[in-house]
């Protein structure tokens, strides 16, 4: 069928379009300009700003170390920027994961009698924007830091917000006039999309977590690491051979500790970076049954965005396929995830309560059954857990590339309708 260029037409829902590129097949191949409609250049940077701004807006990253220079710290930040733009749930894993330790500091400090601590005041100090100085005598007091100075602390760009909500609102409302007016949505929408469904949820969860704090507030330590390490127990008194961070961070099982474990692959800490001058951002912590659960259901939602496409027009029926299963392989690996870390719960909490029934032989014994022994880690996880979780991140992460890649390869060729605009869409402020 030879190439003939597309003439500018009214369409029946109100919008025009002007097509300069050749058309075959009832579609349009090439690159697209914009004379009277919207081009191939809109829906990119409609769908790169979104993407830029969802994930830079929310991202809410740990104190920087004292001494650390400002373009390590803000390299840092587009570092977590571009992991957000390849996987925003990755994001949203770390955030989930800092609001369930969080709600275990405020929930301890409650039990203790300390009403005032509040979820600002947990998320502040676990990102190490509380420092402790050396002094005699008698650990810490409680800090005196209210909820409001705490607050004022983070740098909570009103304006970049409000961009982003513009910007997000827009290409949400964009998505939905399409689908209801008939036009075809681009997969590159489509994934810019889920991006912001999942930074919603992400920022749901670092809703009180102050934001860019630069300087810690110091806290009086009443006596030395050393003796505070001592009489924490057997296992920290050894005060030379950990760090004061290195001591917070690592009495749970590393992703390296876990793999040498089954691979028996060499790791290692690099000497060159001790000691630990920063809390990092990247370290999750043990999350309730409930809590994973509901982590599951977000990064399912997040996924499932996806399987919108499953009817989406593209440029061959390889195209398609391979959108349809990489979709579900986002799915499908969220489900398998929750499923193999649930039944691993459920085998654990059996296990360890046959060995209670075991052990408890005497009065003492069993009245400390429920006292948590300090600093003693988490346990690694099992064979059958390790084995079922590992290839999942690999197919995961195919299947991701795949629908990054796909997003913009498939702007190469759409149908007429993609480059249609709806005209009401302009009275909504946008970049």
């Amino acid at each position: 069928m030879p190439f003939r260029p597309m003439p500018c037409r009214r369409t029946t829902w109100g919008t025009n379009v002007h097509m300069h590129v050749v058309q075959r097949n009832g579609r349009v191949e090439g690159w697209n300009s914009r004379p009277n409609s919207r081009g191939t250049m809109d829906i990119i940077w409609v769908c790169l700003t979104t993407t830029f701004f969802c994930t830079y807006a929310v991202l809410c990253v740990n104190c920087p170390a004292r001494s650390e220079r400002w373009w390590k710290t803000e390299s840092r930040k587009l570092l977590w920027v571009a992991i957000g733009i390849s996987g925003p749930e990755f994001i949203l894993t770390a955030a989930a994961g800092q609001l369930a330790l969080a709600r275990d500091s405020v929930q301890s400090f409650r039990s203790a009698a300390y009403k005032n601590w509040t979820y600002r005041h947990a998320f502040f100090a676990n990102m190490g924007a509380l420092s402790l100085s050396h002094q005699t005598s008698n650990y810490i007091d409680f800090p005196a830091v209210t909820d409001e100075e705490v607050w004022d602390k983070s740098k909570q760009d009103t304006l970049t917000k409000a961009i982003t909500c513009l910007q997000a609102g827009y290409l949400v409302l964009q998505c939905i006039g399409r689908a209801i007016q008939g036009l075809d949505v681009t997969t590159l929408e489509l994934s810019t999309v889920a991006i912001v469904v999942c930074s919603i949820m992400t920022s749901i969860c670092w809703l009180r977590k102050p934001n860019d704090v630069q300087h810690p507030i110091r806290v009086p330590l009443k006596k030395p690491m050393a003796e505070v390490l001592r009489e924490a127990g057997p296992v920290a008194a050894h005060p030379y051979r950990q760090t004061p961070l290195d001591f917070v961070d690592d009495f749970t099982p590393s992703w390296a500790l876990n793999i040498h474990r089954f691979m028996k692959l060499p790791v290692g800490r690099n000497s060159s970076i001790r000691p630990i001058t920063r809390i990092g951002d990247s370290k999750l912590p043990a999350m309730t049954w409930i809590e994973s659960s509901a982590l599951c259901l977000a990064t399912f939602a997040y996924a499932s965005v996806h399987m919108m496409g499953w009817i989406f027009s593209f440029p061959t029926r390889l195209e398609l396929l391979l959108w349809r299963i990489s979709s579900l392989i986002l799915v499908g690996t969220t489900v398998a995830f929750w499923i193999i870390e649930s039944s691993a719960k459920v085998y654990r909490r059996r296990h360890l309560l046959g060995i209670k029934r075991k052990t408890s032989t005497s009065p003492e014994a069993a009245g400390t059954d429920n006292k948590a022994e300090p600093f003693v880690p988490e346990q690694p996880p099992l064979a059958w857990e390790f084995w079922g979780i590992f290839p999942l991140p690999i197919i995961y992460a195919a299947a991701r590339g795949y629908i990054l890649v796909e997003g913009f390869y498939g702007l190469r060729s759409t149908r007429p309708s993609a480059y249609q605009e709806i005209e009401w869409l302009a009275v909504i402020p946008h970049l």
